[in-house]
Order: C-alpha cells, then structure tokens, then sequence
C-alpha cells in the first residue's frame, strides 16, 4: 500500500536541512513590523490632540485672550454672585462694579463675542453655578437662531484656552459634519504647540516662555486684560472719542429661536434650578435705526420664547433702543454715555428677581 505524500515523514537529511520555526517567523515578521508602525502613529496622534488640550494656549489671536482673566474673576469663590453671559454687549456695556455697588452681589462678566454660540456660553460657567447664584443671559438676537451661527469659532478659543476642549465637547456646539474641520484645527494646534515646545526647551524650564505663534491681529489689541476691570467689562473705549456709526453695520435678527438654542436655554434653566440658582434673559442695547427696521423680528422672537422657553426675559427688548450719541462703533455696544444708562436699567430689572431670589433661600433656611 503506498503512502500518502503528505503522510510522509521526512528523511533524515531532509530534517536535519529544516529550520523548526522559520516559516512561521518569515510569515509573523512583516506583521510585527505593521503592528509596530502602526502603534507609534497611534501612539504620535495622541501626543498630538493631549499637547493640543493640555499645553499652555499661544497668544490671543482676537479677543478670546480674555478668557483667562474672565474665568479667574467667574471661579473666585464669592457666592452668591451675578454670572452675566452673552457676547460683546456685555464687554462694551455693562458697569460691573455698578452693578456690585447697587445690587450687593459680586459680579462676572463673561460676555465676549457675537460668535461664541449659546450652546458653549452655557458649559462654560455650568462649574460655577452655586446655590442663590443670578445667571443672566443678554443673547444678541442673531444667537437665537443657528442662521447666523459660527460655530467654527469655538476652534479660536482652544487657542487660548485649553480647557474649553471640554465644554465644547459637552455643549454638543460642533456638528458631525463640522467635526473634520474641528478635528483638523485641533491637530494643527497640537503641532504648533510641539513645534515651539521643541525650540525653547531651556526657556521653559526656567518659566519664562511665552507660548505664541504669531497671529495676532492688530486691530484688537486694545482688547487686552490691561484695559479690562475686574469684573470683566472694558473699558479702553469709555476713554475714546464717540466714533461710533451704527448705520454702516448690518443688524442681524433671527427669523425664529431655533429648536437647538431653544432647548439648550431650557436644558441650562433645569440645571440652575437643579443647583439652587436662578436664571432668566435680559433684552441687549440697541441702536434705535436698527431696531425700528428689525422690531418685528424681535418681537416675533420675544413671543416665541413665550411659548418655547422656560425661562423668563425681565423686560421688554424695546426697553433697551438707544439713540446714535449712546453707541460706541457697533449696534450693540455702548459708549461712555450710554453704558452707565443701560446698567442702570439692568440694575432697575434685576433688583424684583434677587428679591424673589433671598425670599426663597430665606423660606429654605427656616
């Protein structure tokens, strides 16, 4: 009976020419080299996005510099306070230390810019929102609505601040289709913070780096923390002359609130009442031109909020129309005349709610 090839048994010099193994190694090498390779470039990416949200951010390269000395001013363990959020309304025309003075609350100011979308204003100050505490939103009302949002803009703020990584990543504020382009920013950024950390090691390691690439924007320079109070206001452009034409700029109203803005005030009216605070809407100064060709917009909005929003505005929008000598090179900033007026109405408005305010935590105490 013959015997299979197969079944057959090597001779002696045919063993004796076999390398137990070598096959194998021959087959497992290439793999172990892809392994390899592909666990460093793994390994290098995430290098790169932890030095994106971890090292410190470069230079300002608008305004969003501020951040840093806003959130000092917000996280300083003064409570109950006055948390003011919204966009440069704020920045260019609230008094904070009037507001403190009048009202007997310390203040935070964390207004900054159109830009910023009210999905992200919301997790930035969630860590902060103690007990007896007065949210205050003052939306511009293009930020109603996601017609004229930016969201890309959440990219500059990593710039500076490192830490919004994840309150971008919590306010949902980037979409799945603008995640490559969030995702590609964030890479670059790791790199360049890389780069520069690899050309001033010695410098440092003896603290005295100053992190930068280079983009700084002249024109904002003035926006800087030398010419900011501290409670987060302005104040360069109270020692100007009133440049201000508000006629060349477009004044930009949403058509509607959008259900994703809609709901994402209500979710953070849930949260603040969660955590004992009180949170309500307040209309922001506008240029009279632009307000009487935009008011049935506005008013079509403050009715909506009426049927979609849990939260509450404390006065009319038309409360807050200023005339031309008030404002201060934009429709809803506000001059040196115009910013102690405007305070004095958010004061006026405000005082009823702190009342209610103390009359609960009293009822709480007792």
């Amino acid at each position: 009976m013959s015997t299979s090839p197969l079944l057959q048994r090597p001779t002696q010099g045919e063993a004796s020419q076999s390398k137990p193994g070598f096959g194998l190694s021959i087959r497992r090498f290439p793999v172990s080299i892809f392994v390899t390779a592909l666990s460093c470039y793994v390994l290098f990416w995430v290098v790169v996005f932890t030095a994106a949200v971890t090292l410190p951010g470069l230079d300002d390269p608008m305004c969003l510099g501020l951040l840093r000395d806003k959130h000092r001013i917000l996280e300083a363990p003064r409570t109950p306070k006055i948390v003011f959020i919204g966009g440069s309304n704020l920045l260019f025309g609230l008094d904070g230390g009037m507001v403190e003075r009048e009202l007997h609350r310390p203040v935070a100011i964390m207004g900054l810019c159109l830009m910023l979308p009210i999905q992200y204003l919301f997790e930035e100050v969630k860590d902060s929102v103690n007990p007896g505490d007065l949210i205050v939103l003052a939306p511009e009302y293009a930020n109603l609505s996601s017609e004229y949002s930016a969201p890309a803009a959440v990219n500059n703020v990593l710039d500076i601040y490192p830490q919004a990584f994840w309150w971008i990543v919590r306010s949902g504020c980037v979409s799945l289709d603008q995640m490559p382009t969030f995702i590609g920013h964030l890479r670059a950024l790791g790199l360049q913070k890389l780069d520069y950390a690899s050309r001033h090691l010695a410098q440092i390691a003896q603290h005295r780096c100053r992190w930068t690439h280079g983009k700084m924007y002249p024109g904002l320079e003035v926006i800087n923390p030398e010419n900011m109070d501290r409670y987060g206001g302005l104040t360069w452009h109270l020692r100007q002359k009133n440049d201000g034409n508000p006629s060349t700029y477009t004044f930009r109203t949403a058509n509607h609130i959008g259900d994703a803005e809609a709901k994402s005030i209500n979710s953070f009216d849930a949260f603040c009442k969660s955590r004992g605070a009180k949170f309500v809407i307040i209309p922001v100064p506008t240029y009279e031109g632009h307000y009487k060709k935009e008011r049935p917009k506005v008013e079509n909005l403050l009715k909506e909020s009426a049927e979609k929003l849990t939260a509450k505005w404390v006065a009319e929008p038309a409360r807050y129309v200023f005339p031309k000598r008030m404002i201060f090179n934009e429709q809803y900033h506000l001059n040196k005349t115009g910013r102690p007026v405007r305070t004095q109405m958010v004061i006026d408005d405000l005082r009823p709610v702190l009342k209610q305010i103390d009359d609960n935590m009293t009822h709480l105490r007792q």
